[in-house]
């Protein structure tokens, strides 16, 4: 015997004899399906049928385990695959019908293909029984001495896995037996030690046009030949050129070397099996083989067979996975961390009024921190454009984020103006579009002044972003007021949302586009582009990554996540929920968001905006909370084209997210979003951001810069 005997609780025979074995003495029933079920139930979103349990009664061991029913019992089972192997391509590697021959190296084949879950179906064929020299690579014991090793193998499986189909052939395979072993196989695992029947295997694989795999264990050398791509192939490569099979039965072990050494190239030997095969017949009674070597063997073959069967390309030929060499070549890591780069100082604040507005203006925030504004000083005037060479991404659509940018700027001008008394005029552009070649914005220089904008003077200058998690805490009427009165104070609007509820479906809907930029090639490469690792010699824009407010796991798995590969891969399986995992966080534990809505498009209306984001910013500043922006990937798109031209892929899913948050946010149908900032409290102090020096220029009288 050497399948498991399926008993079902419903079927009133196996009631019968499921009774009949509780009362025989000395069988043990052992019942785990409630540990069972609460690891199926943790599996989560995978669908499950219901299924009665079964028990699965093994002979040889005297013993029945309960388990679960046959689907369920292989989700849970191979659970731990995904996604390295894929819930479709497990079912689909459920229907692969396999065939090993020999069961020394092939014992661990099979073993590891039924642990893998890559077959639905198992044939086991081997003559020889167990004996105490096989100990050393054969996982059996002193108890299966003697029994069949093709039974060993089945029995270790159907202990794994009791609805594996199993077929075992004792007798090993003849040339009267070979065309019932091979009708219906997939693929065929040579691992067998007679040559005329290693020749049989291939002549007979070729007609049917099946793949046959081999794993010789001297230096990790894996074979295949493609038998069902090229059918008219010659076995072993043509290495043996002409064979006689009926010369090759019988051959003692010395006399197989020869071919051996054919097949396997006598130059490509290990050291010390070269030296063994001259002991061959003298000291040594066959070519020595390891364990650790035939279960490297048992990991090679299953990973060609899987990719065989899931039609990956495995071409005919033959390479080596030799660990020898792998080990011999070992090489210490770069263990050299990078020295954290020095947290950036502030230059002193100018005393003169004119440089002190220009210091001022270049510490506003920017999307990436790109500073995508050109200041140019006049006469009696700061003049603000957009950046003859800004960072150009996607995000910023129609350059509002970059209006935005300039409105903040701008904002702080103002700010140090009604300090140092020569608040003047702000004049906007009229024109609705953007023109990187003419002044998107004036300050004019005036002898105003303005108490409540100069109170603001040093919570400005001091203002930052602050990206670590916030402590559990709430916004007090007081604080919330003083923010709307900020918003108001130039002209503009904010939507306050503090229900937990609303907080975390807004925080789903942030993630969301989170997953999307990180697995949209163009976003995330523009996302990269803005970090700026320690030591980065251009430290002074974009986002360093010390400022990001991770935790350690979190610093860990940046490297991770930001390999194209791997989200490549996320992105073709339709995964990467994770990726959003760090803003869904942080808005679930804030204290508020804060959206800044704007009613017009035109891109004055936007600056417009960025000075309401500058004032409600510095406010909350002011009032000892950390501020966030969290703003979406969909943010400054006004058609589905712009959305497309976001993220072909996954522009509609950014068109029903769209819609979604501004329902969380509270922001009318007739309204826009300017920025949404996250709000609440933290401990952590944050990292201030460098400035570049290249976007100030002094314009002489004479008009020449």
């Amino acid at each position: 015997m050497h399948t498991a005997v399926l008993l079902s609780e419903e079927h009133s025979d196996h009631t019968v004899e499921l009774e009949r074995l509780r009362d025989e003495l000395g069988v043990a029933l052992v019942d785990r399906l409630t540990q069972q079920r609460d690891g199926l139930r943790r599996l989560g979103g995978l669908a499950v049928p219901e299924e009665a349990p079964r028990w699965a009664y093994y002979p040889w061991r005297r013993t029945a385990v309960r388990v679960l029913g046959p689907v369920s019992f292989r989700r849970l089972r191979l659970d731990r695959n995904r996604n390295k192997i894929t819930t479709a391509e497990q079912e689909r590697l459920q229907a692969v019908t396999v065939g090993v021959v020999g069961l020394s190296v092939g014992h661990a084949v099979a073993h590891t293909l039924a642990l893998e879950g890559v077959c639905g179906e198992i044939r086991l064929a081997d003559f020889d029984g167990v004996e105490l020299s096989n100990l050393n690579r054969v996982p059996a014991t002193l108890l299966d001495l003697g029994l069949n090793k093709a039974v060993v193998a089945a029995r270790r499986i159907a202990e794994v896995d009791p609805y594996l189909h199993i077929g075992v052939w004792p007798d090993g395979v003849a040339p009267h037996t070979v065309g019932d072993f091979l009708d219906g196989l997939d693929v065929l695992v040579d691992e067998c030690d007679s040559l005329d029947v290693k020749v049989l295997l291939r002549v007979e694989a070729a007609r049917r046009r099946m793949p046959v795999v081999m794993h010789t264990s001297d230096r990790g050398l894996v074979d295949v030949e493609r038998f069902d791509l090229v059918p008219e192939r010659r076995p072993f490569h043509g290495l043996l050129g002409d064979i006689d099979v009926e010369a090759l039965t019988g051959l003692s072990s010395r006399d197989k070397v020869p071919h051996v050494l054919r097949i396997l190239g006598a130059g490509e030997l290990s050291t010390r099996l070269a030296a063994s095969m001259l002991e061959i017949d003298e000291t040594l009674e066959a070519w020595p083989q390891l364990a650790s070597d035939v279960a490297l063997g048992g990991a090679t073959v299953t990973e060609v067979i899987r990719r065989i069967a899931l039609g990956y390309n495995v071409d005919s030929g033959r390479g080596r996975i030799d660990l020898e060499e792998s080990l011999g070549q070992l090489e210490p890591p770069d263990a050299e961390a990078a020295e954290p780069s020095a947290q950036p100082t502030d230059q002193p604040v100018p005393t003169g009024p004119v440089d002190a507005l220009l210091h001022a203006a270049v510490r506003a925030p920017s999307g990436g921190n790109s500073q995508p504004w050109s200041i140019t000083v006049e006469q009696r005037r700061l003049v603000f454009s957009i950046a003859p060479e800004p960072a150009a991404v996607l995000m910023d659509l129609h350059h509002r984020g970059s209006c935005i940018a300039v409105g903040a700027a701008l904002f702080n001008a103002k700010v140090a103006a009604a300090a140092h008394g020569i608040l003047g005029t702000v004049r906007l552009p009229t024109a609705d579009r953007i023109d990187s070649t003419r002044p998107v914005a004036m300050l004019e220089f005036g002898d105003g002044a303005d108490p409540y904008l100069s109170e603001l003077y040093g919570p400005m200058l001091a203002r930052e972003t602050n990206r670590h998690p916030s402590d559990d805490c709430d916004l007090t009427g007081g604080e919330i007021a003083a923010l709307h009165a900020a918003a108001a104070l130039e002209g503009g609007r904010i939507q306050v949302v503090t229900d937990p509820a609303a907080l975390d479906e807004s925080a789903e809907i942030l993630a969301e586009s989170d997953r999307i930029r990180y697995l949209t090639g163009e976003l995330r490469r523009d996302m990269l582009g803005e970090l700026r690792r320690p030591g980065s010699e251009n430290a002074d824009s974009g986002i360093e990554v010390n400022s990001l407010g991770l935790d350690a796991a979190e610093s860990a798995m940046l490297d991770v996540v930001l390999r194209d590969d791997v989200l490549d891969q996320l992105d073709h399986w339709g995964l990467g929920g994770g990726l959003g995992r760090i803003t869904r966080d942080r808005v679930r534990g804030s204290a508020a968001l804060v959206t800044i809505v704007t009613e017009g498009g035109a891109a004055r209306d936007y600056i417009r905006a960025g000075t309401v984001v500058e004032s409600v910013w510095v406010r909350a500043h002011a009032l000892g909370l950390a501020v966030q922006p969290v703003s979406p990937v969909f943010l400054y798109a006004d058609t589905f084209a712009d959305l497309e031209r976001l993220s072909r892929r996954h522009a509609s899913a950014l068109d029903a997210l769209r819609e979604k948050l501004s329902v969380s946010l509270g922001v009318a149908d007739d309204d826009r979003i300017a920025l949404v900032l996250r709000v609440g409290r933290t401990r952590h102090a944050a990292e201030r951001s460098r400035r570049r020096a290249d976007r100030v220029r002094y314009r002489h009288r004479s008009g020449q810069s």
